[in-house]
């Protein structure tokens, strides 16, 4: 029975309160001392002379003299800080732009990808399904920047015919909508004989000042579509269309649609390139809305591609910001640079021109006292926070204490959202602390303390009642979770050796009572939990077991002294 008692006694702890010491006061002095020291001052002035017209007339114009310098220099900061405010609103702008191009890049990509792997599946795909792919996607209505998207492929000389009668019997564009001088012919542009051409198998257009001629052979145009092929990198070419200029986008495609690791190989498996124009006017304008006084460039170069488009004009001596967006395009911004002197700035002019001797005294009286106050009361509230979290937080672990844990719990009781409540004890923990020190149990506290928070859930509580000792109650309000297989989990988060900082590892195991469904008190839910636990005790440690109905302390003491007999007899005599 004298276990029976030791559980009582541990079991009364729960309701019990603690006292937390209470920090003195600090003052907040230095303004009175401050006043005295100005009111010496103001005696020992009056001091220097009889005549109290001439002591009148030398302190008015001491104060007049601090009040101009104190309006100057007021007058000085409201023009520097409206310089930055100005400054730091035209970085936000430049980033928001630059934010807003980036968007749009990364969605042309996207394009490109998605029809990038389509014909890499598709490589002998004809005009029509390209077609109606790019209909599916919505292409032409999800991007307005875009003009024309379409495949280019490579044609051998050998091949130039045949490709011909493809061409004229399965046209990209019908005929309506051809330019008149190439519509029911395909001749090649620019003309001459060539080992290989480039042409437009594929492709859909926005408009008919947008459509080249079929027969337009595009690596004679641009020889860098070679090099693009065995380099497998996109390049990107400012391009005029008719009275638009446009940004050419080519996008070397391989079967498989991933690109190979050698030339050779990329040769091999070369599909063709997907050519895209984009108007990048579009693009800026969308950019630049809501930012009416800024002007932008937008600059790309990467190995031979180099290509700027602009929108309004930079005033002169304007302020810039440059923005790179790391994938080979920058941003540059410009708007007019903002007043940085008194004079030009009116709310500076404002303050020195209103400012008078009277006024910024109350005003510097007014800060003063304002701030002091206020520093005051910020240092109360910082001071009465951190006594507010040490009384109801574990100092080691961080976890709730007991005086918390019971708060949170009756709160949830009275709520009725508590499912659980489980009493988790170290095992042999007195025999660590022995053999390792107190540093090492006090690591070992730590990491059983995170490892119970990496098993619950965030609006669970998991608290420190002391000790070894810790609780966990389960919130019901969002859900409610197996007891058991919460148990199961803590059991094994905690069997799980412990790496400690002195180098060595400490084995480790905890036993763990379950307390399951809702108490008149939070004193009865608390003591079930711990018979549960003491009866995990007594079953060998390392496990968890539920409370049942009729499991007293007598009983529980009864199983406690035939574990002792038990290990008693089972230990060999020294």
């Amino acid at each position: 029975m004298g276990r029976a008692k030791q559980i009582v006694s541990r079991i009364a702890r729960h309701s019990s309160a603690q006292r937390i010491p209470r920090r003195p006061a600090t003052p907040v002095g230095g303004f009175g001392a401050h006043v005295r020291r100005f009111a010496n001052v103001g005696r020992r002035l009056g001091l220097l002379t009889e005549d109290r017209r001439s002591v009148s007339i030398l302190a008015t114009g001491l104060l007049l003299g601090a009040g101009i310098l104190a309006s100057v220099l007021g007058a000085r900061a409201v023009a520097h800080s409206d310089s930055a405010k100005a400054r730091l609103s035209f970085n936000l702008a430049s980033a928001e732009i630059a934010s807003t191009l980036k968007l749009a890049i990364q969605q042309e990509e996207g394009l490109v990808i998605s029809a990038s792997a389509y014909v890499a599946s598709n490589p002998h795909v004809t005009p029509a399904e390209f077609d109606r792919w790019a209909a599916s996607v919505r292409a032409l209505q999800r991007y307005p920047e875009l003009q024309d998207l379409g495949l280019i492929v490579l044609v051998p000389a050998r091949r130039l015919d045949a490709f011909k009668a493809r061409m004229l019997a399965d046209p990209i564009l019908p005929a309506s909508r051809q330019p008149p001088e190439s519509r029911g012919a395909f001749d090649v542009v620019p003309q001459g004989t060539r080992r290989y051409y480039c042409f437009a198998a594929a492709g859909i257009v926005r408009s008919a000042v947008a459509t080249l001629p079929p027969g337009m052979d595009y690596c004679a145009v641009e020889p860098s579509l070679i090099a693009a092929r065995d380099s497998g990198q996109s390049s990107y070419l400012p391009f005029a269309e008719g009275s638009i200029t446009t940004l050419a986008v080519q996008t070397p495609v391989y079967a498989g649609g991933v690109v190979p690791a050698t030339v050779a190989a990329r040769r091999d498996t070369f599909v063709g390139w997907l050519g895209e124009s984009l108007v990048p006017k579009v693009v800026l304008r969308a950019a630049l809305e809501g930012h009416p006084h800024v002007a932008v460039r937008f600059h790309y170069h990467a190995g031979r591609s180099d290509a700027m488009f602009s929108s309004r004009v930079a005033p002169a001596g304007a302020q810039s910001a440059t923005i790179d967006l790391h994938n080979g395009w920058t941003v540059q911004s410009f708007a007019a640079a903002s007043a940085s002197g008194m004079l030009s700035d009116r709310n500076a002019l404002t303050l020195l021109l209103g400012g008078t001797i009277l006024s910024l005294l109350v005003a510097v009286l007014v800060f003063v006292l304002a701030t002091g106050r206020t520093r005051a009361l910020s240092l109360v509230r910082e001071k009465t926070s951190e006594l507010s979290y040490q009384a109801m937080h574990d100092n080691l672990t961080g976890l709730p204490n007991r005086a918390l844990v019971i708060t949170r719990a009756e709160e949830m009781l009275a709520q009725g959202c508590i499912s659980a409540a489980f009493f988790v004890d170290v095992d042999c923990f007195k025999e660590i602390n022995d053999v390792l020190g107190h540093a090492a149990g006090d690591e070992l506290l730590k990491v059983v303390a995170k490892r119970l928070g990496g098993v619950v859930r965030d609006h669970d509580i998991v608290g420190r009642l002391g000790g070894d000792e810790f609780v966990v109650l389960l919130d019901s309000s969002s859900g409610e979770p197996r007891p058991d297989r919460v148990a199961e989990r803590l059991v094994n988060a905690l069997r799980r050796p412990v790496s400690l900082a002195n180098g060595k590892v400490a084995a480790m195991s905890a036993s763990v009572g379950i307390a399951v469904g809702s108490r008149r008190t939070v004193d009865q839910l608390l003591r079930d939990a711990d018979l549960a636990l003491y009866a995990a005790k007594a079953a060998g440690k390392d496990r968890y077991m539920l409370y049942e109905a009729g499991m007293g302390v007598n009983q529980v003491a009864s199983v406690l002294d035939a574990g002792a007999m038990s290990d008693t007899q089972g230990t060999p005599a020294a």
